[in-house]
């Protein structure tokens, strides 16, 4: 029985010492476990706090690439996600960032901050329904942060959900109480809810909290004006000058609010004491005039009253240059282009000149032909602005015009260069087609006509040009002749287009068709023209009435025309 006790209490230590060795190796593996985590995480930090710290430095690659280590490290940081998204927007990269945005706010959905960075990033990249999904989220997560439903209820007013960013800015009412930008945002969705009432209610309660603000009543009086609830209005604007009787804004709204209402002897009443008012900024007063003077129906009625607004706004401002550039600009909306031009080349004698002063002043020398001027001005023009096309424009023309055909085509080239707008483009084809002409390169005169043509099949001018100058030349006579058939068919009383179709058809040596069209031009405004008188002689000298052609001969000569040729076939009764 002993022996038996003996391997008994043997089996017994065993099995004890047995448990007790499993329970010790079990802790170690614990405490191991538990250590190699604990590394993990301090080197996590340690990579995160380097990155940040490369971040802060400028180096942005740097840290960019320790931020990607720490994912290798922990692949479910959201931190380090976040400022791998930050990097990349800074560095436009911004599909990148809203993919690493996107991370940041699946791993770390409490995270408020994270939410609103993916949200800018798709407002960015105009993803706003997404942004919007994403900004609720957050303001879900944060009720007290009151700048995320603004900038949500901004979201939506820009897709068109008037009902929510109302809702919205009312929740951010209820903590602040009435506010001016809520108010106003929300009298802005009310009408464009067509809820007009509910519009006027929200400026009422404006008034109700601050009674004594002047630019709430005007406000109120502006938004009857639009509605033509005169009455109304005109009670809000005397409330308003009530309590400020020379406010700025309110006059300035009630300027328009007369115009509306057609009360135009009170408008320019107003005007003058908007002009006279030292607190209001000059600007201001521009902007109002070039208002009335850029409505034409105004401009037709009121130009006596306009002009002496203008005059007395250059006598109340004799040292602003706008003040001399609006009334120039009368002068040229009143045709009186000789005042307009004096008054222009004041101002540029005057003050800073600019592009818009120098077209209109070229425009002006090359309306009333005076083409030296325009050459030298234009000129002046181009070495103050060397990057303008229609200074190249206005200057070949000019130099074209004077026999400078070399430095016509130059300066038409540099320009045609320099532009980059369609229309502008076919007015120097053909300016270049003009001057080509004139310096006897008639292939490229034909391809810049052609290249005008092509843009603009319907160009009479062109077309008359282009037909004209072959039947000179005597080439390509057919083509000329369905050109210039053209400009009789669109304007049949057109005696120069009628001159040019006769003179083809009479070098096409079809003199019958071409006394037919000569003697159309003749009555329809050609018995005045040298040329056209000339023409008439010889194509009645071609269909054999040899009086009639020394008679019509006679008639261009007493119109002006010195021409030998002329001349010779008087002396001769021939044609040559």
């Amino acid at each position: 029985m002993r022996v038996k006790q003996v391997i008994l209490i043997i089996l017994v230590l065993l099995v004890s010492v047995s448990c007790s060795s499993y329970k010790s190796v079990n802790r170690a593996k614990g405490k191991e476990i538990k250590q190699i985590k604990s590394n993990k995480d301090q080197q996590y930090y340690y990579v995160f706090i380097e990155a940040n710290r490369k971040k802060i430095l400028g180096d942005l690659s740097g840290a960019l690439e320790l931020y990607y280590e720490c994912l290798k490290i922990k692949p479910d940081a959201a931190a380090a996600m976040y400022e791998i998204s930050n990097i990349n927007t800074i560095l436009k990269n911004y599909d990148t960032a809203v993919k690493y945005a996107k991370m940041a706010t699946d791993n770390d959905q409490e995270n408020k901050w994270y939410q609103l960075n993916l949200a800018e990033l798709l407002i960015a990249t105009k993803k706003y329904e997404e942004a919007i999904k994403v900004y609720e989220k957050a303001y879900a997560l944060d009720q007290k942060d009151l700048e995320i439903p603004y900038k949500l209820a901004a979201l939506y007013t820009h897709v068109k959900n008037y009902e929510r960013a109302i809702q919205l800015y009312n929740e951010i009412e209820s903590s602040l109480g009435i506010h001016e930008s809520l108010s106003l945002a929300k009298q802005q969705l009310y009408y464009n809810l067509g809820q007009k009432t509910k519009a006027y209610e929200e400026i009422e309660n404006l008034i109700e909290h601050y009674p004594g603000e002047p630019r709430y009543y005007g406000i109120l009086a502006e938004m009857y004006t639009n509605d033509n609830l005169f009455i109304k209005a005109q009670e809000n604007y005397d409330k308003l000058f009530t309590i400020d009787s020379t406010n700025q804004l309110g006059l300035l709204s009630i300027i328009d609010f007369y115009r509306k209402k057609m009360d135009y002897d009170n408008a320019f009443k107003t005007v003058r004491k908007v002009i006279d008012h030292k607190q209001i900024d000059y600007n201001q007063k521009v902007i109002v005039l070039v208002s009335i003077l850029n409505t034409r129906s105004e401009f037709n009625i009121y130009n006596q009253q306009i002009k002496e607004l203008l005059t007395y706004l250059k006598e109340k401002y004799p040292d602003k240059k706008d003040s001399y550039t609006l009334y120039a600009d009368y002068l040229i909306k009143m045709n009186e282009l000789e005042k307009a031009k004096t008054e222009i080349e004041f101002i540029l004698n005057n003050f800073e000149g600019n592009i818009a002063l120098w077209e209109q002043l070229l425009y002006i020398y090359s309306y009333n032909n005076n083409f030296d001027t325009l050459y030298t001005q234009s000129k002046a023009a181009i070495d103050s602005f060397p990057d303008h096309d229609i200074f190249y424009l206005f200057n070949g023309i000019s130099a074209n015009q004077t026999g400078k055909t070399k430095e016509a085509i130059k300066s038409l080239v540099k320009g045609l260069n320099l532009t980059k707008t369609d229309e502008i483009k076919i007015d120097f084809y053909a300016n270049l087609g003009e001057a080509y002409h004139d310096n006897g390169e008639y292939e490229k005169s034909d391809y810049y006509f052609d290249l005008v043509l092509k843009a603009q099949p319907d160009n009479l001018y062109i077309r008359n040009n282009y037909a004209y100058y072959l039947s000179l030349r005597g080439e390509k006579l057919e083509y000329a002749e369905s050109l210039s058939k053209v400009t009789v068919q669109k304007e049949p009383n057109n005696s120069t287009y009628l001159d040019t179709y006769a003179w083809i058809l009479f070098k096409l040596e079809r003199y019958q068709d071409a006394l037919f069209y000569i003697k159309r031009a003749f009555e329809r405004g050609g018995a005045e023209s040298n040329v056209i008188v000339e023409h008439y002689g010889d194509i009645m000298y071609k269909v054999g009435n040899v009086d009639a052609a020394v008679e019509l001969w006679k008639l261009s000569k007493e119109l002006g025309n010195a021409s030998k040729q002329l001349i010779e076939k008087i002396e001769k009764k021939s044609l040559n």
